[in-house]
């Protein structure tokens, strides 16, 4: 059985009203949490659901509650309908706070150093 991935980055607090006064902390997720912090930085303004990750993310929307409440992370969903044989609804969730990632956990640097920046609602 492999280790548990594990991802620290940094989350950048934003002043709008002044910039130079925006907070930086660090966090370190691990598992499934890094794995969904990941998708949703890489992802970017188009987001993820359920259906992208679903060769692994089989209990995304705990993922994402975990990211926001553990972790502070301000994650967005909005529900989108949906075709086929069950049609119905989904949601899709962005990362709106600003994260920096910097390595997995173990020392070693991200393979691509993304930044996500917030973005206003679609």
């Amino acid at each position: 059985m492999g280790s548990r991935q594990k991802l620290r980055a940094v989350v950048i607090e934003a002043n709008p009203e002044f910039p130079l006064l925006s907070e930086r902390r660090e966090i370190q997720v691990v598992g499934r949490f890094a794995q969904t912090l990941r998708a949703l930085v890489e992802a970017g303004p188009k987001g993820v659901t359920a259906l992208d990750l679903a060769h692994w993310a089989v209990r995304l929307s705990h993922y994402v509650w975990v990211l926001r409440h553990r972790h502070g992370l301000h994650i967005d969903m909005i529900e989108e309908a949906h075709g086929g044989d069950y049609p119905g609804k989904h949601g899709r969730y962005f990362l709106r706070t600003t994260v920096e990632l910097i390595d997995a956990g173990d020392g070693g640097p991200v393979v691509d150093t993304t930044t996500c920046h917030g973005r206003a609602a679609a």
